[in-house]
């Protein structure tokens, strides 16, 4: 066999295993929900339109990698968050303009930070059994001044099982996880229950 087919064979074989699949790790909505009545406030968040945009490629298994757009699918699980915990939520072009929030009637704006990170047991199947959402999150008051901030690790595994139905399910899961326990941590914070 010539030089040139076994440099085909190899550059096939590293493009299949380098490919990047794509997933989406929005959680179930349904699954974030608090009882109770929402504070009587209007609340702003903020994320940057580069990061809305921004696509992250994490590990999969059997040397391959997955990639999602972090923010954009997030920004879900965060509207939903808020509209449990507050009478109404509006995106915002800014978080530090206090006249803008002041003119809009915006209490508080909650600006996420995510970082994901993957990895899989499996050798032979590309879906990711392993999955962390790190998430924070940061809270101004209409001075545009830091009031709350919290910082929150969501992790999902998943077997081949459960992937063979949702190649995102250890994503899915790492997500729901972080997004409640922010749900958690604003639920008991005095800082928006001020009057």
């Amino acid at each position: 066999m010539s030089t040139l087919p076994k440099c085909c064979v190899l550059l096939a074989v590293l493009a299949l295993a380098g490919c990047a699949h794509q997933i989406v790790i929005t959680p179930e909505l349904r699954s974030l929900q608090l009882s109770g009545s929402p504070i009587d406030k209007k609340v702003g968040y903020y994320i940057s339109a580069a990061d809305m945009e921004t696509e992250v490629t994490t590990a999969g298994g059997g040397g391959d990698k997955v990639a999602y757009h972090p923010y954009k699918e997030l920004e879900p699980a965060l509207q939903k968050v808020l509209f449990n915990l507050f009478r109404d939520v509006q995106r915002v072009n800014s978080f530090n303009d206090a006249s803008l929030l002041k003119q809009q009637g915006i209490a508080y704006v909650f600006v996420p930070t995510i970082r994901t990170e993957s990895s899989s047991s499996g050798v032979f199947t590309w879906m990711p059994t392993h999955f962390v959402v790190l998430l924070s999150c940061t809270a101004y008051d209409d001075n545009a001044q830091r009031i709350w901030s919290g910082n929150f690790s969501g992790t999902g595994e998943a077997e081949f099982s459960e992937l063979k139905a949702d190649f995102s399910a250890a994503a899915h899961k790492a997500s729901l996880a972080a997004f409640r326990q922010l749900e958690d941590a604003l639920s008991q914070a005095p800082e928006f229950r001020k009057p």
